[in-house]
């Protein structure tokens, strides 16, 4: 797989790359997010500022994936936020049924 994202690093105009493949036992250098846009368009996201995803009733997203992009930092408090943003919006709202 590191071969794979150093060639797609080149073709799109890397000059340098280095890879560390890892070794075993864990991991904690990456942090994966953003397969679950939020936003207001189903055309361009995939929930809605709730977490709620546009296309199936009652099914929320309240994890890392609602981050498209991380900063340079541990986004562990964001995605806290983020689970408690949504969890509070499910409590609220919740009558045993759909919310649409």
């Amino acid at each position: 797989m590191s071969d794979r994202a150093e060639e797609i690093l080149k073709e799109a105009g890397a000059y340098f790359t280095w890879q560390n493949v890892g070794g075993r036992g864990l991991s904690g250098h990456q942090h994966q997010a953003g397969t679950a846009r939020m936003g207001n368009d189903p055309k361009t996201s995939v929930t809605n500022k709730y977490g709620q995803v546009h296309e199936i009733d009652n099914l929320f997203v309240a994890d890392g994936s609602l981050c498209v992009t991380n900063g340079g930092f541990n986004p562990v408090l964001t995605i806290m936020a983020l689970g408690y943003w949504v969890g509070g919006y499910i409590a609220k709202n919740w009558k045993g049924t759909n919310f649409r």
